[in-house]
């Protein structure tokens, strides 16, 4: 009995590796006032690092191919947590990953020495899908506010439009 005693206040009190991140909804307001860049850009290739502290993260090219905020140039690289490397693979949950071709929404900020990152992990990576017949799609969260109330699909130029208008309004 005393045995089972010790092992449940071991188990209790060891510290794990085990970590948790919790990302909260973010309204298409909020992550157009986070983000200094708001573009549709389509991923070009991608490359596995790692960073100084010895992180994976992947390096992702893509062509921007319309901006609704900032001044970006017309080719990018963003830098998204995770990847594979050396036979070892780093899964971020929550990260997206890109596929040359693939086409997003991307809504960026600049991180610690001027990398731009995406903005609330995949919250601020909408992917663009082809949709037939009509304009290209995003899909959305009721959580974006105003307007996206019930979620679903939405046309690109559609959530583009009101993110220039929300990028305008004084803060």
């Amino acid at each position: 009995m005393r045995r089972e005693w010790i092992l449940c206040l071991i188990a209790v009190l060891v510290p794990t590796g085990a970590h948790a991140l919790t990302l909260a909804p973010m309204s298409l307001a909020e992550m157009t006032t986070t983000a200094e860049t708001v573009v549709r850009a389509r991923c070009l290739d991608r490359a596995t690092t790692r960073t100084e502290d010895g992180a994976i993260e992947t390096v992702v090219r893509f062509e921007v191919l319309e901006v609704a905020k900032g001044d970006p140039a017309k080719v990018i690289e963003v830098h998204q947590l995770g990847g594979e490397i050396d036979g070892t693979a780093m899964v971020v949950p929550g990260a997206p990953v890109s596929e040359p071709g693939d086409e997003a929404l991307l809504f960026l900020e600049s991180a610690r020495g001027g990398d731009l990152r995406v903005v609330g992990m995949a919250l601020g990576y909408l992917p663009v899908v082809a949709a037939s017949p009509g304009p290209a799609v995003v899909r959305v969260a009721p959580y974006l506010g105003a307007g996206f109330e019930g979620g679903g699909l939405r046309p690109v130029g559609d959530v583009l439009s009101r993110v220039r208008r929300l990028a305008e309004k004084p803060r």
